[in-house]
């Protein structure tokens, strides 16, 4: 139900090089920046840049750290009406019109780095909230971009995906791996053998498939993940004379329900990451410092994983402006 999506931060100049997030033009730092961008924003209601039909605003800037800046925004979609229905009341409670927005919450909490070393200070971390399949970063991003490249002309503010080993840690460490599946596209000569020819034009692929017994999982993963960290193409993280395979499939336990992670298109590897020990509060969502407490913990291990060790936020929940 509710994950932090990871996304790296930079500053590149026109010749697209990194630049110090602690220095990159006179003496302005990123963090000072955004606490700009996020005060100036502060409850002001604002569409979309796209043209789908949604609002948003920044609705709180918390104390956070002095590095790292958080907050919470509010979006919501219009253009369309519906029935706004009481399950205690077994009733309609309200006709949503066209213009009106239904706003839910969405946290955000940026992490920067600061180090003796202005080659480690070129990265930053952005977490963002996400509801079941909900999220802000096409809303909202692209407002803060403006924002930058408006103030700060001659460099550009750049925003990505974390790089899939992350995610894939993060998803064995919250879930358990029960099969792993060795996928070949072409179809082998015996195998064809025992089909008839029409048939031996409908096969997809072949699978040879590993599962672990019950009520037991493989919990020796570090394999793949030093795979995926080399870039190691499927067909050699597992090797199988007579089984040459084209790609490996992990299926993964989490919460009763199955993860499948395609190690051949990990490009496509969802970055969400799902928290699973928050309780939520009255209003369905996570309480905001549980919240920052599961972002402060991932941004720890992140930024670890990018060498940085010693970096820890304990961010302060406080209310800002």
């Amino acid at each position: 139900m509710f994950a932090l999506a990871p996304y790296l931060i930079e500053i590149k100049d026109d010749k697209k090089q990194p630049q110090d997030l602690w220095k990159f033009y006179s003496k302005e730092t990123l963090h000072s920046v955004l606490l700009d961008y996020y005060r100036s924003n502060l409850r002001n209601y604002q569409a979309s840049l796209g043209r789908d039909k949604r609002m948003f605003m920044v609705a709180s800037l918390y104390a956070g750290t002095p590095t790292s800046v958080c907050g919470s925004y509010q979006t919501g979609q219009y253009g369309f009406e519906s029935d706004i229905y009481n399950t205690t009341q077994k009733k309609v409670a309200h006709k949503r019109k066209i213009d009106e927005a239904d706003m839910m919450p969405f946290n955000f909490s940026f992490y920067l780095p600061r180090s003796t070393s202005a080659g480690q200070r070129t990265r930053g971390l952005l977490l963002l909230s996400r509801f079941n399949t909900l999220g802000v970063r096409q809303l909202t991003i692209p407002h803060l971009r403006d924002y930058f490249a408006k103030r700060f002309p001659l460099f550009k503010l750049e925003v990505s995906r974390v790089v899939p080993k992350i995610v894939l840690e993060a998803i064995l460490s919250q879930g358990s791996l029960k099969t792993i599946r060795l996928i070949k596209k072409s179809l082998p000569s015996d195998i064809a053998d025992a089909l008839s020819e029409a048939d031996r034009e409908k096969v997809q692929d072949i699978e040879l498939v590993i599962h672990s017994k019950r009520r037991s999982y493989f919990s020796d993963v570090d394999w793949l993940l030093r795979a995926i960290e080399n870039n190691t193409p499927p067909s050699e993280i597992i090797t199988i004379p007579s089984f040459e395979h084209d790609n490996i499939k992990l299926e993964v336990q989490m919460d009763g329900s199955t993860r499948t992670v395609d190690l051949g298109n990990t490009a496509k590897l969802s970055s969400n990451i799902e928290i699973t020990n928050i309780v939520p509060g009255p209003n369905g969502h996570p309480k905001i410092f549980d919240w920052l407490r599961e972002a402060d913990s991932l941004a720890e291990v992140i930024v670890k994983s990018w060498g940085m060790s010693g970096q820890k936020w304990a961010s302060d929940a406080a209310v800002l402006g």
